[in-house]
C-alpha cells in the first residue's frame, strides 16, 4: 500500500525505535509527502541536538547519520502551492502544517502514516489517518 507520511513517522524511523520492523518495511517503499516534510525533519533532528532534556538528546554526530538516511529514503516530494486551498479550508481543526500532509492524503486518495496521536485524531476532513504504533487497547 502506497502511503503519505508525516515528519513525525519519518523522525521515528531515522530514531530506529526498536521494535519497529513492519515500519522499515512499510517506508522501504516509496512514499509520498509534501516538500514541507524536508524543513520539519530538519528542524525535529536539531530540535533533539540543542535540546537540555538528556533523555532525548542526540549527539551532532547521530544527528548527521539521521539526515544521511534521511536523504536515501525513497519520498515522492509533492509542491505545497496547489494544497494550500485546502489547508485554509481546514483552518479550524488542523495547523497549517498538518493541514498540508491531510489535503495531499486527500488529493492522492493515499492513507497517511503518523505517530502523532492528537493529528491522526483531528477532524474536518476526508482523509484516511493510521497512527502507528497503533494505540493499545
Amino acid at each position: 500500500m502506497t502511503l503519505v507520511v508525516d515528519a513525525s513517522i519519518v523522525f521515528r524511523l531515522l530514531a530506529n525505535v526498536k521494535g519497529d520492523d513492519l515500519l522499515r518495511q512499510r517506508l522501504a517503499r516509496k512514499v509520498h509527502a509534501p516538500a514541507l516534510i524536508d524543513v520539519e525533519i530538519a528542524s525535529v533532528v536539531r530540535g533533539h541536538v540543542i535540546t537540555g532534556k538528556p533523555e532525548v538528546r542526540i549527539s551532532e554526530t547521530r544527528a548527521a547519520v539521521m539526515l544521511e538516511r534521511y536523504a536515501q529514503l525513497r519520498i515522492v516530494r509533492h509542491p505545497m502551492l496547489p494544497l494550500q486551498p485546502r489547508v485554509l479550508e481546514s483552518r479550524h481543526n488542523l495547523s497549517a502544517y498538518d493541514g498540508m500532509y491531510v489535503a495531499l492524503a486527500e488529493l492522492l486518495g493515499m492513507p497517511l502514516l503518523t505517530d502523532d496521536a492528537k493529528f491522526a485524531g483531528a477532524t474536518g476532513h476526508r482523509a484516511e489517518i493510521h497512527r502507528y504504533p497503533p494505540p493499545m487497547l
